[in-house]
């Protein structure tokens, strides 16, 4: 213990006043070079907490946006899917004569999905002698 208390009044004979005075000084730098870095950071810190709270008001907004969207598109979808099955409800239960026969297969022709039940139906009416 006695070498420990030695040591502890031998350090201010280690160093000439000079000396201490560099060290007090470079202690200063040291202790506002790590202030400045604190704060530095902070500010950081500050400025990207600021740009994270404007990007989630910015997403928030269009989350909002997209939900009132897909709210709309799916009333038009289940609008026109009403719309269908009340048309395929209205239609006769009876067979269309040949004209209406025809337009069908000829648009069904156009969209590319020709149907075996189109083979007598697919050439244009003749007209008779006149």
């Amino acid at each position: 213990m006695s070498v420990a208390l030695d040591f502890l009044r031998s350090i201010p004979r280690l160093l000439s006043p000079t000396g201490w005075l560099i060290a007090v000084i470079i202690a200063a730098f040291v202790l506002t070079g790590a202030y400045c870095s604190y704060r530095g950071a902070q500010g950081e810190r500050d400025r990207q907490a600021v740009q994270t709270h404007k990007t989630e008001a910015k997403a928030s907004s269009a989350r909002e946006t997209a939900a009132v969207e897909r709210e709309a598109d799916t009333t038009a979808i289940r609008n026109r899917q009403e719309e269908r099955d009340h048309a395929a409800e209205a239609i006769p239960d009876s067979r269309p004569d040949d004209r209406e026969l025809r337009r069908r297969c000829r648009q069904l022709r156009e969209a590319g999905r020709s149907r075996p039940a189109c083979n007598g139906f697919d050439r244009p009416v003749q007209a008779g002698p006149a």
